[in-house]
């Protein structure tokens, strides 16, 4: 059953709504030590978002990203894997137009394994790319990064604009995703594309049908990841920063995932 919040705020649009609902209660999935071990999703029919509540705090996000190791299993490693990655890379990069031109500047947001910068690398050397991640982990595995920034991105010396962002399974695990899509479109350039993939929702869930989907999603990650996204939600956030939505696809793996890319006007 779902329980109306009277006058409460959304955490994703900021804005008031009376029928702001709380799906229910779900358990960490992770097995870290967390400020909290009761969490639930909250639904916001104005602007499509399910998010988690409470976020994640400062010591959970240590916790999850600066105190673990997210990348040493066969999931990322085992060369099969490996190509079957690049080859979903290579096809989004060349499908919607995303490739910098030799000398031009490919920044990837969280990046991890940095899949979209040995993409790019791979179909043109002369791409210049820079990578950001307040995990140290993958820093001196990444040879096809030209440039690898531990730390927040603030934090990186904002010296060049850039043709394309990328974050791939990035964004859900931001407590405070507006602030960084503000962050990235101060550092496109004029035209630059932002590429974006992320979860987006249990296949065929709808408003209302409650939380039972979600106790099955595989994405469900608490309190790894944070938001659930919607089109409406990122298309008030391009507007408020001179962008708009060139690209929007919710129908990947069974429309449990999505695809987006937003370009500076």
């Amino acid at each position: 059953m779902l329980h109306k919040f009277l006058g409460a705020v959304c955490r994703a649009c900021g804005r008031r709504n009376r029928r702001l609902n709380r799906l229910g209660a779900v358990t960490p999935t992770h097995p870290g030590q967390f400020h909290t071990s009761h969490f639930e999703l909250v639904h916001c029919p104005r602007c499509d978002v399910v998010y988690l509540d409470p976020p994640p705090s400062p010591h959970d996000l240590r916790v999850l990203y600066e105190e673990s190791v997210q990348f040493s299993d066969s999931h990322y490693t085992e060369p099969e894997r490996v190509s079957q990655i690049l080859a979903y890379y290579d096809e989004a990069v060349r499908k919607l137009d995303l490739l910098p031109a030799p000398g031009e500047r490919l920044l990837e947001v969280g990046a991890g394994l940095a899949w979209v910068a040995r993409a790019c690398k791979q179909m043109e050397p002369g791409v210049i790319t820079a990578a950001q991640d307040v995990s140290a982990e993958c820093a001196k595995i990444c040879t096809w990064v030209d440039r690898y920034h531990v730390g927040s991105l603030d934090t990186l010396p904002c010296d060049a604009s850039y043709r394309l962002a990328s974050m791939t399974h990035v964004i859900e695990h931001l407590v405070d995703p507006a602030a960084m899509l503000d962050e990235i479109a101060s550092r496109l350039a004029p035209g630059g594309k932002l590429f974006v993939t992320a979860p987006y929702r249990p296949s065929g869930w709808q408003a209302g049908q409650g939380l039972d989907a979600w106790l099955g999603y595989s994405y469900l990650h608490v309190p790894a990841h944070v938001t659930y996204f919607s089109k409406t939600w990122f298309e008030h956030a391009a507007r408020r920063n001179g962008m708009h939505i060139a690209h929007w696809d919710a129908s990947h793996e069974d429309g449990q995932a999505f695809e987006l890319v937003l370009q500076r006007s």
